[in-house]
């Protein structure tokens, strides 16, 4: 059962990675490996960071504060920490001009940083798998890191007002993301279920029609 969890963030990136494209300047799939490694190794200051975050700002369990918990806890810090630790290592990666490199650069790293988040999420609640922590949190992730490497062209070279900008985009994405956890942690699991389904299919969407010559390759 908690498979999914585990593995399907790094299928996502493999899947991602062996696509046709076409781009001559595209970065290789073996830098694209190792720029998802250097992702899960900025996973471990970035979650003892998000350890003190959580220390301070506790969780509560009704209500608005609901909201504001599983914003906090499960999207908006985790995904400021991948793209923070992202913009902390950019100048050190190779990053041909061109949509499609900044596409695959951006989503290798941030999905390195979330498979081990959701390594951590599956310790962190073993003895209390549900739903929720087993299948809709990863899928929403999916979702995550396709939005914001697809939003990331859009900031490139991600310094200054672009890098504020860049991570401001990230925070709205946690936002939205934030209403499925809350539908899924107020017994309305089939409208969690459903909007979750929906951010991935319409990620999925917007890539596909972002290269649509690659998909079809």
């Amino acid at each position: 059962m908690v498979l999914f969890l585990i593995a399907s963030m790094p299928l996502l990136f493999s899947l991602v990675t062996l696509l046709p494209w076409k781009g001559r300047q595209s970065p290789r799939p073996l830098a694209l490996v190792s720029t998802f490694l250097k992702g899960v190794l900025l996973f471990f200051p970035g979650y003892l960071a998000l350890l003190i975050v959580r220390g301070i700002f506790g969780f509560s369990y009704d209500g608005f504060l609901l909201f504001l918990s599983l914003l906090q806890r499960d999207h908006l810090f985790p995904l400021l920490a991948a793209v923070g630790g992202f913009l902390l290592i950019q100048k050190t990666l190779t990053i041909p001009p061109g949509e499609e490199s900044v596409f695959l650069v951006v989503f290798a790293n941030v999905s390195g940083f979330l498979s081990m988040l959701n390594v951590a999420d599956a310790l962190r609640t073993v003895g209390t798998w549900d739903a929720y922590v087993l299948f809709i949190l990863p899928a929403l992730r999916l979702g995550a890191a396709l939005i914001i490497a697809l939003a990331a062209q859009r900031f490139y070279r991600w310094e200054g007002r672009d890098g504020a900008m860049f991570c401001a985009a990230a925070a709205v994405c946690a936002v939205g993301l934030t209403v499925s956890s809350y539908l899924s942690r107020v017994s309305l699991v089939g409208w969690g279920a459903a909007l979750c389904a929906a951010v991935v299919v319409g990620s999925v969407a917007v890539f596909a029609g972002r290269f649509p010559r690659t998909v079809q390759g």
